[in-house]
């Protein structure tokens, strides 16, 4: 092997080194602080201490444990020397394409005074979990997080800017407690208002800042002293995504700020896993790290000065958080472009690149792109041959993905490797290099115009891939300094896009993996370009045979993924199954939305399937296939009890207030349905709603339901004592018709005689819920 052979193979192995240690840094969290470390800083041994004390069991919102986490987060604020304090308000959304909202939050806030505040600094947590899961991520997280920094903040002096710890309710409904928080700070604002969000999507993983609100390179600078793994690009297409969090809510109402979640592990999410004993440490540690660095530095500064600054772009470039405006983008996109045609015709000038080889290789290396996407599809639907289940997870993201993982990336490898050998044949390495650079200048300037903090990848890339195109052609064509220039040109790309492919797995999961193979086969491409043309053409078949190879045991451990990822009690498998009552007929039944179900399952529900359990329960409607619904012994569950306060007419209307409540428990949701097909709703007002938000439109809110029921308003943890409806209708004669039904968590006791195997949890989406129902006609 010549020397120059030898240099390629050598910078290809230290490049990929250099992707691994990119890679690493934004998967593996810190060390955990043990609980005797400094009081000044922050200790995930000390935090994890709340966690238990507030996820023994699920507490959504409305629950006797959801006032058991407040009444603990009260007296902890109250134990530092804060001024805890409660805030109470209705809370009313209005349906676009579904029910309404209305709900009765309770917020917690306390506030550590500062000493001449030019504004708030909020840091926020949802205390609400789901019906499913005890929520030691999702937020115990966040509520942990924000105790230990409160500590924290008082072991030292007292903050410039005032800090204002919130505590929301109902996160996992709308963000109806957020939006009460929302409104609120608006009427309150007396300056800038900079929010410190924490949640949770999984719960392993490096902190993610995911989003910002404006004036983000201010927001970005605060982040310096404990990097978290950040990128705008998250930022950019997080804001194209329907999904919301507490932050939403806050951006909406005029302040700005920080987003923060730990992604990883997320077939726990929302499900009876998310216990303390899931909990990673290092995730605490390093999302404590990351949001009281920022509160300290975003506490201590001018925030007019937040409100004047410009927005930027930021990447992880190994351990530095890197950040420039924004307005510099397209100017760096253009001076990308530029530099790679200066490159290219320099090259060209002094004979080291032919422009026709140079067109073979950037026409064909998109090709090498698709094709890692189109395996990452091929991959994710084998898998689903194999192991169905897998559909059953958020995102379609299994416990145990490494083998896959790894697969998918060697077959990624294979692909790239296999254009090296064909483009080969008929340009150079830096032909190759050039018609490389030239498509990642063209998507430079295409992300600067369309989406800004995205265009850092490719601008990067490009920049990076016209210095190598340049120096190399000042050496000559077979001096190892071309290899050594075109090796160090790679560097930029790598450091750029193998963080984000590390990212991307675990936010979008095996069943979008074609997205972070794409970006893999962009880095491998730069990693494997040295050795283009370095093949001998007796060697080609070999070489062949070597991509062959790669991809076979690509495949292979694709294929081991599934064959090591059988349930257990550690890795259960995700079911689904609920309990309805029809109070009216004494009548009830299990249902299940399975299309594979476990034997456990049928047990309960049989194997008859059915689309009619909607019309006298709204929340069971049918997925293509039908509902599983068999016989269940009649439990007692909490019922809805519709009362008439009063009936009144005037000018073709009917106006019906109604006293809406629990015959009995405490539901998470009590739900009043209309029926549209006999009654022309108008509009209806909820009690105690603020002015200006307390009426709700009438007509069809549900106009793709599958029953009679389109009009809907659903009353989140409806108290006991009842909530006052007024709904007015278009007075025909005709009796109204109403559809009450509550939905409470867990399921009966008495109804269940066969315990839920170890190694079976709950689909969060259709599982561990009641509902009881009956219909009125006033």
């Amino acid at each position: 092997m010549s020397m120059r052979s030898r240099l390629s193979a050598l910078s290809g192995v230290l490049l990929c080194f250099v992707a691994l240690g990119c890679a690493l840094l934004v998967r593996v969290p810190p060390e955990p602080k043990p609980e005797k470390s400094a009081l000044s800083g922050f200790s995930a041994a000390r935090a994890v201490e709340h966690i238990g004390s507030i996820a023994r069991s699920p507490h959504p919102s409305g629950t006797s444990q959801a006032e058991a986490v407040r009444s603990y987060v009260t007296g902890e604020l109250s134990r530092l020397g804060l001024s805890p304090q409660l805030h109470e308000s209705t809370e009313v959304l209005p349906g676009e394409g579904g029910s309404h909202l209305a709900g009765r939050v309770h917020n917690v806030t306390a506030t550590i005074p500062g000493r001449s505040s030019t504004g708030r600094v909020l840091l926020v947590a949802h205390t609400d979990s789901v019906a499913t899961g005890p929520g030691a991520s999702d937020d115990g997280l966040g509520v942990g997080s924000l105790l230990e920094i409160a500590r924290a903040l008082r072991e030292g002096a007292p903050p410039r800017n005032d800090v204002v710890l919130l505590f929301t309710d109902m996160e996992e409904t709308a963000q109806l407690g957020a939006r009460a928080a929302a409104r609120e700070l608006a009427r309150t604002r007396g300056g800038p208002d900079v929010v410190i969000n924490l949640e949770a999507r999984g719960t392993s993983g490096r902190a993610v800042m995911f989003e910002t609100g404006p004036h983000s390179s201010a927001l970005v600078a605060a982040l310096g002293d404990a990097p978290p793994v950040a990128t705008s690009l998250s930022d950019e297409i997080y804001r194209l995504l329907p999904n919301t969090t507490d932050f939403t809510q806050f951006r909406q109402s005029g302040a700005t700020g920080l987003n923060f979640a730990v992604i990883g592990g997320s077939a726990r999410y929302h499900g009876p896993e998310d216990d303390l004993d899931h909990v990673d440490l290092g995730s605490l540690q390093d999302l404590g790290n990351t949001a009281i660095s920022a509160t300290r530095a975003l506490s201590s500064t001018d925030l007019a000065r937040v409100e004047k600054a410009s927005e930027a772009t930021w990447f992880n470039l190994g351990p530095v958080l890197v950040h420039y405006p924004e307005g510099a983008v397209l100017p760096l996109a253009l001076i990308a472009t530029l530099a790679s045609a200066a490159a290219v015709w320099y090259a060209r000038r002094r004979r080291a690149l032919s422009l026709r080889a140079v067109a073979r290789a950037a026409s064909t290396f998109p090709l090498t792109l698709l094709t890692a996407a189109a395996l990452g599809w091929a991959a994710w639907q084998a898998l689903l041959i194999v192991r169905p289940t897998y559909a059953l997870f958020h995102l379609g993201d299994p416990y145990r993905t490494g083998p896959a993982v790894a697969g998918l990336l060697l077959l990624t490898a294979a692909v790239v490797w296999l254009w090296i050998v064909w483009v080969g044949k008929r340009a150079g390495a830096v032909e190759a290099a050039a018609g490389t650079a030239a498509w990642a200048a063209l998507l430079a300037v295409v992300m600067a115009v369309l989406l800004p903090g995205a265009a850092y990848v490719f601008t990067w890339t490009a920049l990076g891939g016209a210095a190598g195109v340049a120096l190399a052609a000042r050496t000559a064509e077979r001096s190892p300094w071309r290899t050594a220039a075109l090796a160090a040109s790679a560097l930029p790309a790598v450091a750029v896009t193998a963080p984000l492919v590390a990212l991307l797995f675990p936010t979008v999961g095996l069943a979008s993996a074609a997205g972070p193979l794409a970006l893999a086969a962009l880095t491998a491409a730069v990693v494997a370009l040295p050795l283009t043309g370095r093949v001998a053409p007796v060697h080609v078949r070999r070489a062949v045979a070597g991509g062959a190879a790669l991809a076979v045991v690509g495949g292979a451990l694709v294929g081991v993924n599934a064959a090591i990822d059988a349930p257990d009690a550690e890795h259960p498998r995700p079911v689904s199954l609920m309990y309805a009552l029809d109070a009216d007929r004494e009548k009830a039944v299990w249902v299940s939305e399975d299309a594979d179900p476990h034997p456990w399952v049928t047990h309960y529900t049989g194997d008859r399937r059915t689309d009619s359990l909607e019309r006298w329960s709204p929340a069971l409607a049918a997925p293509p296939g039908g509902l599983l619904a068999g016989p269940a012994p009649v439990a007692p569950v909490s019922c809805p009890v519709v009362t008439s306060v009063s009936d009144s007419r005037d000018g073709g209307n009917r106006t019906l207030r109604l006293s809406v409540r629990p015959e009995a428990g405490r539901p998470t949701l009590l739900a009043l349905y209309v029926d549209t097909t006999t009654t022309q709703v108008v509009g209806a007002q909820v009690s105690g709603a603020p002015a200006g938000t307390d009426t709700l439109g009438g007509g069809a809110n549900r106009p793709n339901a599958g029953s009679v029921w389109k009009w809907g308003l659903l009353l989140v943890a409806p108290p006991a004592e009842g909530t006052e409806v007024t709904l007015t209708v278009r007075d025909t004669g005709h009796p109204v018709r109403l559809l009450a039904m509550t939905q409470e968590a867990g399921l009966p006791a008495s109804a269940v005689d066969r315990p839920r195997p170890d190694d079976l949890t709950w689909d969060p989406h259709a599982a561990g819920v009641s509902f009881a129902s009956r219909l009125y006609e006033l």
